[in-house]
């Protein structure tokens, strides 16, 4: 990916140089990191973008985009100019999908190094109020979390609120009887004390194997009821079929009590927005 993102940023340096545009959309989003769905990640084509009064980049392997950026959405680097993390993300919403919108959209307001806040976030989009693409970044906004630590945080607690669970919580910190910190689970129930780890390819590290067996046992000890779940659980079986993932947090949380709400039958083509 590196040897990728350099070529890359030569590129649209060379381009950048010969053009005066700015690097945008998801050139742009390439640059600051953002998740992309795979078919996007490694694109040849790059975007740039000039002002209305400019004549539109046209270059092969090219798409020049005309539109006003105000001072603050574009951001001077050493080679290139490129539309801010908040312009990038806009820009995105008439692109990405529905939930790759709002997997970018946690991105930018992760736990560690966040590109963004919330107070910003919200500013931002009150601004672009009436713009092509607000409805689509509004609906994404609904659905953001902040704190999070991964795409398949975001795209596991998706899962669960499109299946009718409710939504849980993201890296909320388990104390134990004496105040003491336990772990911050990737998503969680207080209330029922169930917690849920997404494991990646980075838990088969036997080092890692051991630290993660040592959380959980804690989090046991504590009266926590722990599902570890990975992407084989994310993925339906067969059609029609609910994926692992739903089947065992649903039977976790009926364990613990929880109960659906009877007097909803939750659709499985959208996401219910959680309250602000």
């Amino acid at each position: 990916m590196a040897t990728t993102q350099d070529g890359l940023l030569d590129r649209l340096r060379a381009l950048a140089a010969v053009t005066g545009a700015v690097v945008s959309h998801l050139s742009a989003a390439v640059l600051w990191g953002f998740p992309l769905p795979k078919a996007l990640e490694n694109l040849t084509v790059v975007h740039l973008t000039s002002e209305p009064s400019k004549r539109a980049v046209r270059y092969k392997d090219v798409v020049g985009h005309q539109q006003t950026l105000e001072p603050e959405e574009i951001v001077a680097g050493a080679w290139v100019s490129c539309t801010s993390p908040l312009r990038t993300w806009f820009d995105l919403a008439g692109i990405l999908s529905h939930d790759d919108l709002v997997i970018a959209g946690d991105f930018l307001l992760r736990r560690r190094n966040p590109l963004t806040t919330i107070v910003a976030l919200d500013a931002f989009l009150a601004g672009k109020r009436g713009r092509p693409g607000y409805r689509r970044a509004m609906r994404a906004r609904a659905l953001m979390r902040p704190n999070t630590d991964s795409p398949k945080e975001t795209e596991l607690r998706m899962l669960l609120i499109r299946h009718g669970l409710p939504e849980p919580g993201v890296n909320v910190p388990i104390f134990d009887a004496t105040g003491g910190w336990i772990q911050d689970p990737d998503l969680s129930y207080g209330q029922e004390k169930v917690a849920i780890q997404y494991d990646g390819g980075h838990h088969a590290d036997p080092a890692q194997r051991r630290s993660d067996v040592f959380r959980d046992e804690s989090a046991r000890d504590a009266g926590w009821r722990v599902v570890v779940l990975t992407q084989r659980d994310l993925d339906p079986l067969a059609s029609g079929m609910d994926p692992t993932a739903v089947t065992r947090v649903r039977a976790a949380l009926a364990e613990r009590g929880w109960t659906p709400e009877p007097r909803r039958s939750q659709r499985r083509t959208g996401l219910r927005p959680a309250p602000e």
